[in-house]
């Protein structure tokens, strides 16, 4: 041990110490970039709005931003259906008849951009950000 210890320089820890706080600048950067995006979203009153489209076509939209509550609506196409809920400011997929279940596991997803695919069924759920209100389609949905 005193070996080792008798190979380490001053200028060696110096350069150690250096290496350790450069390692933290990456997390500093990172934390205000998303401090300062997420300022900018609450200043600027985007409504969160989640859309389902099915072969690139909407079929059903929803405002996620002031949702209370849990709706549930289930998409049908013959026999292919996906049974997506709405709880809070958070949608997901709850349950689908698709054999690899990818799009059940994704779980919930809340802010713009994020996004569920069901490639069985050519579903796709993505959440989008708009500086207005839009309407919300609610057929087929049951509030619970």
């Amino acid at each position: 041990m005193k070996h080792y210890l008798k190979m380490i320089k001053p200028f060696d820890i110096i350069i150690v110490v250096l290496l350790l706080i450069a390692s933290f600048i990456p997390y500093f950067v990172f934390a205000h970039q998303e401090a300062d995006q997420q300022a900018a979203t609450s200043s600027s009153k985007a409504v969160y709005t989640a859309v389902v489209t099915h072969n690139g076509e909407e079929v059903y939209r929803i405002k996620l931003t002031g949702h209370k509550g849990t709706t549930t609506w289930k998409y049908n196409d013959g026999h292919d259906w996906n049974t997506i809920v709405t709880t809070g400011d958070q949608i997901q997929i709850k349950d689908a008849n698709c054999s690899d279940q990818v799009c059940v596991r994704k779980g919930k997803i809340a802010k713009p951009g994020q996004t569920i695919v069901c490639l069985p069924h050519k579903l796709l759920i993505e959440i989008k950000s708009t500086g207005h209100t839009s309407g919300n389609n609610t057929g087929g949905m049951v509030t619970e």
